[in-house]
């Protein structure tokens, strides 16, 4: 494949050398990589998209609702992400999310089942792509707690690629074809676009506080429903990595909230008012720090008895 310098593409696009470079780190254009300190960019990738065109399809009437800021700095606090929730928490957290989206998607896996399959066995009544699922979130979710850069379209897409190598490899990127539910009052768009734009938007909602920003980004995807396969899950890493970045833990799911969150997440794509899921994520994720300090507490009980 021929590749192009960064000048030769501010030449052939009329953008300036300054902005090709911000694009690239924004993972904006195709297939770029970095060798050093300079960009090297495919010779056929098109010129990207001008946002200015994109402002036609902007959610510009999104209520993001409201969240007791204090509280959750409190819990922040008094539980600080930095000091890598143990691997009993963990476990839980992940277990019941996964658990959460087994029932979502109809798979017939129980709680035996996913400890059975993380522990390292098989279950012969299950799938070897379950086996692959359980797996692949539970990697998943657990390297959120390392990530710190804000989300991307290179990285989004990369979330993806790594869930999906091991279940099913020719799923890399995003769907084609239209978003899953239009912008209010307007046609549907094609997924590819609509990515673009949220992702101007989501780059707009920096001085929103994590948790608004995090919400209102997984309450959008899940209107485009940008991936051909689990692309809830997805939404779910993405609001989580967010949430872990502001230093506020990931909302815990268990299978009894399907209808609720179907529910408050239908009211905010298609009316832009967001009240409803951000109170309903608020409460899971004080659910997360109440599962944190049990766990907490369930180590230093074991501790004071091996004393």
């Amino acid at each position: 494949m021929k590749y192009i310098d960064v000048r030769e593409a501010s030449q052939r696009w009329g953008i300036s050398d300054r902005r090709i470079r911000i694009l690239c780190n924004e993972g904006r254009i195709d297939g770029a990589i970095k060798l050093g300190w300079s960009w090297t960019i495919p010779d056929d990738t098109p010129k990207p998209r001008d946002g200015r065109v994109l402002r036609h399809f902007r959610n510009l009437d999104i209520r993001p609702g409201f969240v007791d800021v204090e509280r959750l700095s409190s819990l922040s606090d008094e539980f600080p992400i930095e000091l890598q929730p143990g691997k009993g928490y963990l476990k839980t957290l992940i277990k019941s999310s996964l658990l959460y989206f087994l029932s979502y998607y109809g798979k017939s896996v129980t709680e035996d089942d996913v400890e059975t399959i993380i522990s390292g066995s098989i279950v012969s009544s299950i799938s070897l792509e379950m086996h692959l699922f359980v797996l692949s979130f539970f990697s998943s979710m657990k390297s959120l707690f390392d990530r710190k850069e804000d989300w991307n379209d290179k990285e989004i897409r990369e979330e993806y690629r790594i869930f999906m190598r091991t279940i099913d490899d020719d799923e890399k990127g995003y769907r084609v074809g239209f978003s899953k539910n239009a912008v209010r009052g307007k046609d549907k768009v094609r997924v590819d676009v609509q990515m673009e734009t949220l992702l101007t938007q989501y780059e707009a909602w920096k001085n929103l506080h994590p948790f608004l920003r995090g919400v209102m980004f997984y309450g959008e995807l899940e209107r485009i429903e940008p991936f051909k396969c689990y692309s809830s899950v997805i939404s779910y890493f993405l609001l989580s990595g967010e949430l872990i970045r502001g230093g506020i833990l990931p909302p815990v799911l268990s299978p009894d909230d399907r209808e609720d969150l179907r529910l408050s997440s239908f009211i905010a794509f298609s009316r832009g008012n967001y009240r409803d899921l951000t109170s309903f994520m608020e409460k899971k994720v004080y659910q997360s720090y109440q599962m944190a300090k049990e766990e907490n507490e369930k180590g230093g009980d074991a501790d004071a008895q091996g004393r």
